[in-house]
């Protein structure tokens, strides 16, 4: 009998969990606004695409440095994630750090950092180039905290995994801060570049996730539209969650013209 082993991640996300010392566990890569401040840029007319009730979250959101995940080109892809759910598309003026040409399906932890995985389902380049940036970072993390390890390549993130998951929170706050300082010393522009070739590489990503994906912090919403769906059940949903918040004077869109954008 053979029995797959499970990253720490994989293990946790059973759970639903979402911390930073999980994600960092398993040699997830940080993109959060102060790792990669010296690239911000000031964009505008991103659109991003949430609910009505994930509109009221956004608002409080303005002027702060959180990334939310936004495009400027729509696709086909986005109604097979973003207006599976979405009912507002709001447009937004901000400053950005990153963009990818495609959507890579960043994850998000508890206080909106985003990341990404060294083992996504976008591009076998991407991933592989995440998998080699938590080689360099893990051995510098094992060798600060003294953790016990054979130094065996792949296996180097279930030595990091068990050593930190039962830690207390002082541990894991040296532990975190750690990895966002060694992280900041591996992301720089020849690595972003890197993994920009890398997502506009993959054929399949550009079948099926063509539309491109900036993260945008720091910004004020100009405008929001109500997503008319062309599911009948989609769209008297919506309008009862519009009338509900008070917002059936908002201006409409269509869903099929969110792909056109």
């Amino acid at each position: 009998m053979i029995t797959k082993l499970l990253t720490f991640l994989e293990y946790v996300n059973v759970r639903k969990h979402n911390k930073e010392w999980q994600f960092m566990a398993d040699g997830y890569l940080p993109l959060s606004p102060s790792i990669l401040k010296e690239f911000e840029v000031d964009v505008k007319n991103v659109y991003h695409v949430t609910t009505i009730k994930g509109l009221q979250k956004l608002v409080k959101l303005q002027g702060k440095r959180v990334d939310v995940s936004g495009f400027t080109r729509g696709s086909k892809g986005i109604s097979k994630g973003l207006l599976n759910d979405g009912e507002i598309l709001t447009t937004l003026d901000g400053k950005s750090s990153v963009e990818f040409e495609n959507d890579v399906n960043t994850r998000t932890d508890r206080n909106g950092i985003r990341w990404l995985s060294p083992n996504g389902n976008v591009s076998k380049r991407l991933n592989a180039r995440i998998f080699q940036f938590g080689q360099k970072i893990f051995p510098k993390i094992i060798k600060h905290f003294d953790i016990p390890s054979k130094g065996l390549g792949s296996m180097l993130k279930y030595d990091v995994g068990n050593w930190i998951h039962d830690k207390d929170g002082k541990t894991k706050r040296k532990f975190i801060k750690f990895y966002h300082q060694e992280a900041k010393k591996i992301i720089n522009s020849k690595l972003i570049k890197a993994m920009q070739i890398d997502i506009s590489y993959e054929p399949s990503s550009v079948m099926n996730f063509n539309h491109n994906e900036i993260l945008i912090h720091d910004f004020k919403i100009k405008n929001s539209k109500l997503i008319r769906s062309s599911d009948p059940d989609k769209a008297e949903k919506m309008w009862k969650n519009a009338e509900e918040a008070g917002m059936t004077k908002f201006d409409v869109i269509d869903a099929a013209d969110v792909e056109k954008l």
